[in-house]
């Protein structure tokens, strides 16, 4: 081998050496965190069907109720955590964004919850109630459990935030609207059309651009909980969990095509029909 041949080498293998350090930097401290398999800088604390990592935190002695939250998630979906939900507590806003990449108060990635230490502030003064958020927040770490990364990513956001509002009965509770409150709004003509909420690849568009209302995100996730509850009260549990396997399962993760093959019926009626019902509110 030759001089210029033995550089280049090890210029390459400098270069795998540091990607390879940075790939493990990610891993245990940054952005990757989330798939990580090893989990250091946080205390562990296991119970019978979750499992909190904290700094410390009085909090992490204050959630012996998310035993009963892991059971309301399971039988509202109709499906069971593939193992046990991940919570982790923040001791810094910094350090919910380093791990996470979110900058709301709560981030579900990968099976993983998240919790920033603003919302940990805000539990404690009251205005949030942290059970009813961890509720919503663990219906997506449930889905997330049944589906690959890129399946989850590419679900439409209003089905997926209309679940976990409607699981955690979280219309009404907060910022959120209250049912009548959305059901008078739609009335009027305020309504954002679902499939214009995009996903977690797509932006939004149409309406949910133009809609003419204040705190569009609270009104939004109000009024898909909405969406949700009425499909499900209209047609019985047995078959909305029907509907949402379908969703996690099939390969194409068409939604319209998922309600089609369970309800046999189309959607954009379905979402009609919830639209005419407000008007008789």
């Amino acid at each position: 081998m030759t001089r210029k041949s033995k550089r280049r080498w090890a210029l390459a293998a400098l270069f795998i050496a540091m990607l390879s350090l940075l790939a493990v930097h990610e891993l245990l401290l940054g952005r990757l965190f989330p798939f990580s398999p090893v989990v250091v800088g946080f205390s562990r604390q296991e119970s019978g069907n979750y499992v909190v990592y904290h700094h410390g935190q009085p909090e992490a002695s204050e959630l012996s109720y998310l035993s009963g939250v892991v059971g309301i998630e399971e039988n509202y979906h109709g499906m069971a955590f593939k193992s046990k939900p991940e919570i982790f507590l923040c001791r810094e806003d910094s350090e919910f964004q380093r791990l996470s990449g979110g900058k709301a108060r709560f981030n579900a990635i990968n099976g993983r919850l998240f919790v920033s230490k603003r919302a940990q502030e805000d539990a404690k003064q009251g205005r949030i109630d942290l059970r009813v958020y961890m509720t919503h927040e663990m219906s997506h770490c449930l889905l997330h459990q049944h589906m690959s990364i890129l399946r989850s990513l590419k679900m439409p956001r209003w089905l997926f935030e209309g679940i976990a509002m409607d699981c955690a009965g979280q219309v009404g509770a907060g910022v959120y609207p209250t049912k009548s409150k959305v059901y008078e709004a739609v009335a009027k003509g305020v309504f954002c059309e679902p499939a214009d909420f995009g996903s977690y690849l797509g932006g939004e568009t149409g309406t949910a651009l133009s809609c003419p209302i204040t705190n569009k995100t609270a009104f939004f996730y109000s009024e898909f909980g909405c969406i949700v509850e009425f499909i499900r009260s209209s047609h019985g549990t047995q078959r909305y969990q029907a509907f949402l396997k379908d969703v996690v399962e099939s390969h194409s993760l068409n939604v319209e095509q998922s309600f089609q093959r369970v309800y046999g019926k189309n959607l954009g009626d379905e979402i009609a029909r919830f639209k005419n019902e407000t008007n008789k509110h």
